[in-house]
């Protein structure tokens, strides 16, 4: 969204602000700027206060929401290489480490969690296992394969990776009768 875009809406959320306590104002008889012979005709006019004063305070918090959120960039990764910068998507990185990792005999699900650093990549992983393995020798092979993927496939080292057993499934076999 455009800096000027946002500006305009952030104004007339300030606008619709006002109008929001000028009729709260009436709502409350007080009558600041002497115009409740114009807008209202008795007191029996309550009811019309009340609503001009819901539909500009919605107004004005629409508007401000609108006017204060934006689009958020996804996070990136930033390789530099000879002929320039490379970019990618965090969640494209993260997507390519769960393929490497679903290739690893034993490990039933995972998810991955990428964090760029200036030398390299780290991640932390949970998996779910299978049973009767053993683990330090899964997750060495993890770690292993998740570095090489990664460095062969996005070109950036891998410094570090976190993995976490989160769960050990039991396998269900079936049954001959």
């Amino acid at each position: 969204m455009q800096a000027s875009y946002r500006l305009v809406l952030i104004i007339s959320s300030l606008v619709m602000l006002a109008l929001a306590i000028f009729f709260f104002g009436l709502l409350m008889g007080k009558d600041p700027a002497g115009l409740t012979e114009i807008i209202t005709v008795g007191e029996e006019m309550n009811l019309y206060k009340l609503v001009g004063f819901t539909i500009f305070f919605i107004l004005f918090l629409l508007l401000i929401m609108t006017g204060l959120s934006g689009k958020k960039s996804p996070r990136t990764v930033i390789h530099e290489t000879e002929m320039g910068e490379v970019r990618i998507a965090c969640t494209a990185v993260e997507s390519l480490a769960l393929r490497a990792i679903d290739k690893i005999r034993g490990v039933k699900e995972a998810a991955v969690v990428v964090e760029a650093e200036s030398d390299g990549l780290r991640f932390e992983v949970e998996i779910v296992s299978n049973p009767d393995l053993n683990l330090p020798q899964l997750i060495s092979e993890i770690r292993s394969k998740l570095a090489d993927y990664i460095h062969e496939t996005v070109g950036i080292p891998v410094i570090g990776s976190t993995v976490t057993v989160t769960k050990i499934t039991t396998e269900t076999r079936a049954r001959v009768e």
